[in-house]
């Protein structure tokens, strides 16, 4: 693994200061991209995420040094990786809205396992529900719980992930991913507003179906559309595409041939 900390990559142990707000609060936000061969893929989506989400928190954003550290991880990756970016409000005293020092950039870059990619998917809805008034909710936040109960939730029933309903009872997403359902020929995803993130994926997919002339909405879903949808499909930066094979006790035949359009559509523009 590469560390970058401290403005450079690091081969030292990193000491982190037990008075940092994101290791004591969670107070901090991350991001993930994939690497290939070297190049961070969808780079630019990502980054102005982990910058809107900083805003969002009152976070200093350190845009040169996050630069350097994407341009440093990456540099002559052969295969795939996965870069993480994780940037907390840095030390501070006691009191949730102390005033904190300098902020606390981590980079770190880790072998990713292509198999993983396009992979079918089972489902389970959690019991975990997504509170869709809470900024948090459409933020990668260093406080994870929800999703890390709601995946331990799936794991112990035997299935890939849990599918996560929102405050409302209305479908928001999955553990890691955002959801796409496919009915009367088009496509349908939960708008922004039902306690998602805004994926990077999601959004390459919503303009793939565009380009390809598919009808798609982003709207509320409820459970019972997704019993009555034609097809489902999980999306994710690392993960891609993934078609949902069952969820709940509702089972999914093969991959439809929309959905192969908007693979091929979304690989062609990674490319560009």
């Amino acid at each position: 693994m590469r560390v970058w900390w401290n403005g450079k990559i690091s081969r030292k142990a990193m000491v982190l200061s037990p008075q940092d707000r994101g290791l004591t609060l969670g107070d901090g936000v991350f991001d993930t991209l994939l690497v290939r061969d070297g190049v961070p893929l969808w780079r630019f989506e990502h980054v102005e995420r982990l910058r809107a989400a900083a805003g969002e928190l009152g976070l200093p954003f350190p845009e040169e040094e996050v630069d350097n550290a994407v341009d440093a991880l990456s540099h002559k990756a052969k295969g795939h990786h996965v870069l993480r970016l994780t940037l907390t409000r840095g030390e501070g005293g006691r009191g949730l809205a102390a005033p904190a020092g300098k902020a606390t950039l981590i980079g770190t870059l880790a072998p990713f396992d292509a198999k993983l990619q396009f992979q079918p998917v089972t489902l389970m809805t959690s019991a975990v529900r997504r509170n869709l008034a809470s900024p948090a909710s459409r933020l990668k936040t260093l406080s994870y719980v929800d999703n890390v109960l709601a995946a331990r939730e799936a794991a112990a029933a035997g299935r890939d992930d849990a599918l996560m309903l929102n405050s409302s009872g209305r479908v928001a997403c999955t553990t890691i991913g955002n959801v796409f359902v496919e009915v009367d020929g088009g496509l349908a995803t939960p708008a922004l507003g039902e306690g998602i993130l805004p994926g990077v994926m999601r959004g390459a997919v919503i303009a793939a179906a565009r380009r390809c002339g598919i009808a798609i909405k982003e709207k509320q879903l409820r459970p019972a559309d997704i019993a009555r949808a034609d097809g489902m499909f999980v999306t994710n930066s690392l993960r891609y595409i993934r078609s949902v094979r069952r969820c709940d006790e509702r089972r999914f035949t093969a991959r439809s041939k929309l959905l192969d359009g908007i693979i091929r559509d979304v690989l062609n523009a990674e490319q560009d």
